[in-house]
């Protein structure tokens, strides 16, 4: 192989890659722009997540369990455990 067919493969492999990323993104995203918004709740005593999940679930278009997961991935929590003060953000349609 020289390099010019080297070359042409590379760039024949890195358009594909672009395509297929841009096809997974759109899937992802189900090709709708995100135009929802976020709130801010500061956890209080008694709080528990699926309880603010249960709260806040109409609002953000989702089921309280979809929230629940919503909730942990984007506050980077590790487990439904939090805390009074602690701050929590949640989608809002």
């Amino acid at each position: 192989m020289n390099k010019k067919s080297l070359f042409i493969g590379v760039i024949v492999s890195a358009a594909i890659l672009s395509m297929a990323n841009l096809v997974f993104a759109s899937i992802n995203t189900g090709g709708k722009e995100n135009t929802s918004s976020s709130i801010e709740v500061v956890v209080e005593p008694g709080d528990t997540l699926w309880r603010i999940a249960d709260q806040y679930n109409e609002q953000a278009g989702m089921s309280v369990n979809e929230l629940l997961f919503y909730i942990q991935k984007e506050n980077q929590l590790q487990s439904a455990i939090i805390q009074p003060g602690d701050h929590i953000i949640i989608p809002i349609k």
